[in-house]
């Protein structure tokens, strides 16, 4: 007993004689040893995302994906190739610029694609990329087609680094999407659900296409889509002078239990308000959109959840001041979001 609380003593008072740099550092580590893959550089990283059109066509019943990514992009300086990162496991089908069948490469998880001619410096320009094939699934799981009560669903997860493995992006933290369009396209028995506000569903056949609109800067990995045959309900966030809506997309098989429980989304997002100012993409629209996996990830105006519980709520709407409306530039520094949402959870 003495020795043990000799050890005791000794952890204590190490703890207390840390400085600051030395927890923050303790910190970086414990993160950094989670996300174990180097960050990805880019070697050509020589243009400015300003907004990209992502179409894409799923049916939750089959792990598969095909669809086109058109980006807009503003050179500082004169350039002749754009680099986009895409998984190997994916085939591009084409690169259209202008005209149709520009050349490119697709190898080590890059596509290379070569204008054949040089964009003027500062100048608004786009490129659209055809692609499809069954995703590699990496990381917590960034594309998963699995099902819930018998049901087909697909979902994304694309945190630290799961993007490229669905879709033809720049994987990188510091260059933001200013804006984007999502168009899903399912079956007519499932609803999609991404970023931002549900523009439009337009029948097609069989199909059914749904028009989502992000207008806030975003992060690739923040990116997201799932589809199924989800239950919908709202919650409305009253303000001195406003409202924010909730919108809740849940499994039918959950849909009362999850109603008993998201309700406390409310308080929070009002206790964040008298802390750091109004929710910040508050234009638009949160939400939660149930799916496969135990936790929570923060997409952008709508969080992925796996259950309902209180503080997974707090936790996840606190990411959407830091983390998704203030993004660490690289992921050593993914102590901060997480230190930040543990402690608003806790408040």
């Amino acid at each position: 007993l003495l020795q043990l609380l000799l050890v005791l003593v000794s952890i204590n008072v190490w703890a207390q004689n840390l400085s600051l740099e030395q927890i923050v550092e303790s910190e970086k580590n414990y993160y950094s040893s989670f996300f174990r893959k180097p960050e990805k550089v880019m070697s050509v990283n020589n243009c400015d995302i300003i907004y990209q059109r992502c179409e894409w066509n799923v049916n939750p019943a089959v792990n598969y994906i095909s669809g086109k990514i058109t980006s807009y992009f503003i050179p500082p300086a004169v350039i002749s190739t754009i680099q986009f990162d895409l998984n190997d496991a994916l085939s591009v089908d084409s690169v259209y610029y202008h005209l149709p069948g520009l050349s490119f490469t697709h190898s080590n998880s890059v596509v290379d694609i070569n204008f054949g001619t040089l964009c003027a410096a500062g100048v608004l320009d786009s490129v659209s990329v055809y692609y499809s094939g069954v995703p590699f699934s990496t990381g917590f799981g960034s594309f998963e087609q699995t099902t819930h009560a018998g049901t087909p669903v697909i979902w994304t997860l694309s945190e630290p680094y799961g993007a490229e493995d669905w879709w033809p992006c720049k994987q990188t933290l510091d260059d933001k999407i200013d804006s984007i369009d999502v168009l899903i396209t399912c079956p007519q028995d499932y609803n999609a659900v991404s970023n931002g506000l549900l523009e439009d569903v337009v029948s097609n056949g069989n199909n059914r296409i749904f028009h989502w609109h992000h207008n806030y800067p975003i992060a690739a990995y923040l990116v997201c889509m799932a589809v199924t045959n989800y239950a919908y309900y709202e919650h409305r966030v009253p303000f001195q002078n406003d409202t924010i809506t909730v919108a809740n997309y849940v499994f039918p098989e959950d849909s009362a239990f999850a109603a008993s429980n998201t309700p406390s989304v409310i308080s929070h997002m009002q206790l964040y308000d008298t802390l750091f100012g109004i929710y910040p993409f508050k234009s638009e629209k949160y939400g939660h959109c149930e799916f496969g996996w135990g936790g929570g990830m923060e997409h952008q105006t709508i969080t992925f959840i796996g259950g309902f519980a209180y503080e997974i709520i707090a936790h996840e709407l606190a990411h959407h001041w830091f983390g998704d409306y203030i993004t660490c530039r690289s992921w050593q520094d993914i102590w901060l979001n997480e230190g930040f949402a543990t402690y608003l959870s806790g408040l």
